[in-house]
């Protein structure tokens, strides 16, 4: 897996058209998080990097908020703690950003219909991710499992620090006749950077911080 790009401070101010003074104050209200700020050594000495992807993405949502809300109430929308808030299905169905049949879906698996917890529209928004992308049955169910028995209280101590990984691997041997050679699939979340030996293809790789933030923005929720 490819080490994330990082970008400077100063290019970020550039290619934002953000003040030094707006970025720091959204910094000191929780808006831009402080693990994301990264000193490495250049040979004009220190400097500050951060995330490309993700700092660009969230100053675009923090522009496109700040016009309604006040940033205190932006830091809480773009927070990751959990809502104690049950959702019922007709409440979760009318969003509009969640289709019935992933609902249904989730819902043979839970064995029970809503009300449903900000945790499980977490697994819904991952699942309905997963709907862009080929996957057997056997991995979209890996992928659920693997959510499911996940030690949940580390998650959210880690404030959602994490990225699920689906990977395949060709098994060994001739398969000339089949449309698909035979491949072995898992699935692995973790916090830091993981690596795939050359010979393991990544099928999908999702951020659940960010799934969160999309989710409560889709909900509107503070």
């Amino acid at each position: 897996m490819a080490e994330e790009e990082l970008i400077s401070k100063k290019e970020v101010l550039e290619l934002t058209g953000i003040s030094y003074g707006q970025f720091y104050r959204w910094k000191r209200e929780g808006l831009i998080p402080e693990s994301w700020f990264i000193r490495k050594s250049t040979f004009t000495g220190q400097e500050t990097f951060l995330p490309k992807q993700k700092i660009l993405e969230r100053i675009e949502k923090i522009k496109a908020l700040k016009d309604t809300k006040s940033l205190e109430e932006i830091a809480q929308l773009l927070s990751p703690e959990l809502k104690d808030r049950r959702f019922e299905r007709d409440e979760v169905l009318g969003l509009g950003w969640l289709s019935r049949e992933v609902l249904e879906y989730y819902e043979t698996i839970r064995k029970e219909s809503g009300p449903f917890s900000f945790r499980e529209l977490i697994f819904l928004a991952v699942i309905e991710t997963l709907r862009k992308h080929e996957l057997d049955p056997e991995e979209l169910n890996l992928v659920i499992s693997t959510l499911l028995s996940s030690d949940f209280a580390k998650l959210q101590a880690k404030e959602f620090a994490w990225t699920l990984a689906l990977a395949r691997k060709e098994l060994p041997g001739s398969f000339a006749l089949l449309s698909r050679k035979p491949h072995l699939s898992f699935c692995v979340l973790f916090s830091q950077e993981c690596l795939f030996d050359p010979q393991t293809q990544l099928v999908i790789k999702l951020e659940l911080s960010k799934i969160v933030e999309d989710v409560k923005l889709k909900l509107g929720t503070l």
